[in-house]
C-alpha cells in the first residue's frame, strides 16, 4: 500500500538523480548518508522510498531532519509543498494538532514519522487525493469492525515493530578457528569480515596447521586443492572442507545474527501473521494479508522458538546441548566445589579414625610432608592401610560427585578417573593435566553439538529471509492504515464527498475533533454535532443561496470558533484524503486555506497595517480559497473595523473562488456598512435553563442574527443575586432590553 516512487516534479521536466539534487541535503549531509548507507545509490533509494525511520537512523541525522528531507522528495514528486495549501500559522496550527492526534494512534516510529507526508494536496492532485481516501475508508471500515481482543493483539504487537537492522555488528564466537593453505580462500575470508568473528590463518611454507589449531573447541581446515595437513590427525575436533565451501559451511551465525538482532520485530511480525487471517475483509486491508506468506511465517515463529535474543540455541531445545551447556558453564565451580568437598571430607574422616597413631599426628606428618616436598607414593607405606584406604575411597567419592555435578553419563564418567592424585598429602592435589583434558572435552562436545543445531536452524532461517522482510516492510505501512482507521472509528469519521464542482463547504452532524478529544479524556459530557455550509454544494439548506461570504454571530462561549475551527478541521483533512468529523460532507478541494484567529489583546498600530497587508494578499489572490476569520475585529477600534470588513467582504463575494466566513459581534454594523447584501448566520443562546445556565443551539441559523449573550448573562446575575446588588443588575438588563427593540 505504498505510493509511486516517481521522483519526477509538478511539471514533469526534473528528477531527482543524486542526493544533490534533494533540497536541503549539501555536501556534509550527502557524505554522512553515502558513510552509513554504503553507497549514494543506495541512500538515495531509501529517500525516495520516502523511509523516514531509516533516515533517522542515521548517526547525526536527527528526527526532524529526516522527515524534512524525505519531505522535500515527497513534495517534490506533487509539485507542491504544505505551505503552499496551508497559507496562515492558524491554519498549519489546526492541522498540526490533527495529525498529532491521529499520529498519537500509530504503534511505530515509521507510521509516525511518513504521516507528516499526508499533507492536503492542490486540485490538480485531486486523484491522489480520492485514491488516499479509499484506502482510509476502508482502514475505518476494518477498525469498526475489530473486537477488542484483535485491536489489543494488533495494538500490543505493532508496538516491538520497527525496521529491520541489516547492517549488524558481528559477535565474537570464542573457541573457533579458520585455517588455510590458500591465499585467495584467506582474502575472501577477510573480505567477508569472518576475521571480526574467530581468528582466521593462513599457513606458510613449512607451518603446521596443528600449531594454529592447539586449544580451539571447532576447527576449520579449509583446502580447496585437497592438501590435507596431517598434523591435524592428533585433533578430534577438525572439520575439512574442500574448493565447495560455503560462508554458511563455517559461520550460520551470520544469518542467525540477522534474526537475533531483530528477534522482538521478527517475533511480533509471526504473532501478527496469525492475527490478520482473521481481520474484517476489504479491498485495502485484503492487499496487505495478501502480502504476508502465513505458511512461511508460521515456520519462521517455530524456529525462532529455537534461538535466543544473543544467537544462541535456547534452552530445551536440545537436551544433550543443555546438559553440554550446563556442564561447560558449571566446570569451574564444580572442580573448586568438588576439591574443597575431598580436602574436608579426608581431613575429617582422618581426625576421627582410632589408630594407634593419633589422627591429628598423622594430619600434621602429611602436611608436613608436602611442605616438604616428600614422595607422596613413599606415605602409602608409612601410613596405616586404613589411612591409605581412607584416602583412596574418599577420592572416588569426590570424582562420582564431580561426575553428577557436570551431568556426565555412565560412558564419559570415565574421563573423571584419574583426575584427583593417588600421591598421599594434604591438600589432596587435582591432577591440571586431567582437569584442562576433561574441560577440552565438554567444551569441544558442546561447541560441535551447538555448531551442528545453529547450522540447522541457519539453513531454514536463510531462505525466510525475504519472507521476514516483504512481512515487516507490510506491517510498518499497515501500523499507518490502522492508525488512521482507529483515529476515524473513534471519533466517528467519514469520507467526504470530493469535487470541483463544489464551490463551497457544507457539513452535517458535524463534530469538532478537538472538542472530542477532550470528551474521550473524560473532560467534558457529549459533543453537540452542527450542521453549516457556505457557498454552492448539493445540500442547499433552507435561509442560504450559493452565498460564498457570510458573518456568523453569537453569543459569547456559543460556538462561533468552534464552527470555523471544524471546517478547518473538514476541510485540511479532506484535502489530505482522511476521513472527517461529519455524517455528510460536501466540498471542494481549494488551492488555498487560511485561518485567522482573533487577536489576543490590544493590536498596535503596526500590527494592523500587517494584518492589512494579510488581508489584502489573500483578497488579491487569484487562486481558489477558503478563509476563515475568527473576530477579526479585534484589529482596531469597533466602528472602524466594521467598516474594514464591509470592505473586504465586498470585494470577497466578487471572486466566485473564494469562500469566506467571518465570525463577528459587529454583525449588524458590518451588514450596515456594505454597500452589497450580506449573509449573516447566528449561534443564538435561546435563554437560561433551571439552573440558570445559557441554553444555546450550537448549530448555526441561516440569515438569522443571533440574540447576544450579555443580556442574558446579566439576567442570570439579576436571577441569582439580592439586594442593591440585584436592583444595580435589573438596571443594566432594563437598558440593554431597550437597545435592543
Amino acid at each position: 500500500m505504498t505510493t509511486d516512487n516517481s521522483t519526477k516534479l509538478g511539471d514533469g521536466t526534473v528528477s531527482i538523480e543524486t542526493l544533490s539534487d534533494i533540497p536541503g541535503v549539501g555536501s556534509k549531509l550527502r557524505k554522512t548518508l553515502v558513510d552509513h548507507f554504503g553507497s549514494e545509490a543506495v541512500a538515495l533509494k531509501v529517500i525516495l522510498d520516502f523511509r523516514v525511520d531509516l533516515v533517522a537512523s542515521v548517526p547525526g541525522i536527527g528526527d526532524k531532519q529526516a522527515v524534512n528531507i524525505v519531505k522535500a522528495v515527497y513534495e517534490n514528486r506533487f509539485g507542491v509543498s504544505s505551505y503552499d495549501i496551508l497559507r496562515s500559522p492558524d491554519i498549519r496550527k489546526i492541522f498540526d494538532d490533527l495529525l498529532d492526534i491521529i499520529r498519537g494512534y500509530a504503534n511505530t516510529t515509521y507510521a509516525r514519522d511518513k504521516l507528516f507526508l499526508y499533507f492536503p494536496l492542490p486540485p490538480e492532485r485531486i486523484d491522489e487525493i480520492l485514491k488516499r481516501q479509499k484506502i482510509f475508508a476502508d482502514a475505518a471500515d476494518m477498525a469498526r469492525n475489530l473486537s477488542d481482543n484483535q485491536r489489543e493483539l494488533l495494538t500490543k504487537n505493532l508496538s516491538n515493530v520497527r525496521s529491520l537492522y541489516y547492517k549488524l555488528k558481528p559477535r565474537r564466537i570464542e573457541g573457533r578457528v579458520v585455517i588455510t593453505n590458500d591465499e585467495k580462500v584467506f582474502d575472501k575470508l577477510i573480505q567477508e569480515g569472518i576475521d571480526k568473528w574467530c581468528p582466521v590463518y593462513i599457513l606458510s611454507e613449512g607451518e603446521n596447521a596443528v600449531d594454529y589449531a592447539q586449544g580451539y573447541d571447532l576447527v576449520f581446515y579449509i583446502a580447496p586443492y585437497g592438501d590435507f595437513d596431517e598434523t591435524l590427525d592428533i585433533l578430534d575436533n577438525v572439520e575439512v572442507l574442500g574448493k565447495d565451501w560455503t560462508l554458511s559451511d563455517i559461520l550460520p551465525e551470520q544469518t542467525v545474527n540477522f534474526y537475533s538482532r531483530n528477534y522482538r520485530v521478527i517475533d511480533a511480525a509471526c504473532k501478527l501473521a496469525d492475527a490478520f487471517e482473521n481481520l474484517p475483509h476489504n479491498d485495502s486491508t485484503d492487499e496487505y494479508t495478501d502480502n504476508l506468506d502465513f505458511n512461511s511465517l508460521t515456520q519462521v515463529g517455530e524456529l525462532l522458538k529455537l534461538i535466543d535474543e544473543d544467537g544462541n540455541v535456547a534452552a530445551q531445545v536440545n537436551k544433550e546441548l543443555d546438559r553440554y551447556r550446563h556442564a561447560v558453564k558449571t566446570f569451574p565451580t564444580a572442580m573448586a566445589e568438588t576439591e574443597a568437598w575431598l580436602n574436608d571430607e579426608i581431613t575429617s574422616r582422618i581426625s576421627k579414625s582410632e589408630v594407634k597413631l593419633g589422627g591429628q599426628q598423622i594430619i600434621t606428618i602429611l602436611q608436613s610432608a608436602d611442605m616438604d616436598g616428600a614422595d607422596g607414593g613413599a606415605m602409602r607405606n608409612m601410613l596405616p592401610a586404613e589411612i591409605v584406604e581412607t584416602f583412596s575411597s574418599t577420592a572416588r567419592e569426590a570424582e562420582d560427585k564431580l561426575v553428577e555435578m557436570l551431568g556426565l553419563t555412565v560412558r564419559e564418567a570415565d574421563w573423571v578417573t584419574g583426575i584427583v592424585s593417588e600421591d598421599i598429602s594434604l591438600p589432596v592435589k587435582m591432577l591440571t593435566p586431567q582437569i584442562n583434558d576433561l574441560e577440552d572435552k565438554l567444551r569441544r562436545r558442546f561447541a560441535d553439538l551447538k555448531f551442528t543445531t545453529i547450522k540447522k536452524v541457519a539453513g531454514q532461517l536463510d531462505d525466510l529471509q525475504g519472507i521476514v522482510n516483504e512481512a515487516v516492510q507490510t506491517l510498518l505501512e499497515f501500523d499507518l492504515y490502522l492508525a488512521v482507521g482507529l483515529f476515524a472509528a473513534d471519533y466517528n469519521l467519514h469520507t467526504p464527498n470530493i469535487s470541483m464542482e463544489y464551490e463551497g463547504i457544507a457539513i452535517e452532524k458535524a463534530q469538532n475533533v478537538f472538542l472530542v478529544e477532550s470528551m474521550l479524556r473524560g473532560r467534558h459530557g457529549k459533543v453537540q454535532p452542527i450542521d453549516y455550509e457556505i457557498g454552492i454544494t448539493p445540500l442547499a439548506s433552507k435561509g442560504t443561496n450559493g452565498e460564498n461570504c457570510a458573518i456568523l454571530s453569537g453569543a459569547n462561549s456559543g460556538g462561533k470558533t468552534t464552527t470555523i475551527q471544524t471546517l478547518a478541521q473538514v476541510i485540511t483533512l479532506a484535502q489530505s484524503g482522511f476521513p472527517v468529523p461529519a455524517e455528510k460532507c460536501y466540498v471542494r478541494v481549494f488551492e488555498e486555506l487560511y485561518f485567522f484567529y482573533k487577536s489576543r489583546g490590544m493590536v498596535s498600530a503596526g500590527a494592523f497595517e500587517a494584518t492589512l497587508k494579510q488581508f489584502a494578499d489573500i483578497v488579491v489572490s487569484d487562486k481558489s480559497k477558503l478563509a476563515l476569520f475568527d473576530e477579526v475585529e479585534a484589529i482596531t477600534e469597533p466602528g472602524s473595523a466594521a467598516n474594514v470588513i464591509a470592505g473586504l467582504i465586498e470585494i470577497l463575494q466578487r471572486d466566485s473562488s473564494s469562500v469566506t466566513v467571518i465570525c463577528s459581534h459587529l454583525a449588524q454594523e458590518i451588514q450596515e456598512a456594505a454597500s452589497v447584501p450580506v449573509r449573516i448566520d447566528g449561534i443564538e443562546a435561546r435563554g437560561l435553563d433551571e439552573n440558570l445556565e445559557l441554553i444555546v443551539d450550537r448549530s448555526p441559523r441561516f440569515g438569522v442574527l443571533a440574540r447576544s449573550t450579555p443580556e442574558l448573562i446579566v439576567e442570570r446575575l439579576a436571577k441569582l443575586s439580592r439586594g442593591e446588588k440585584k436592583r444595580v443588575y435589573e438596571k443594566i438588563l432594563e437598558n440593554l432590553m431597550r437597545d435592543r427593540v
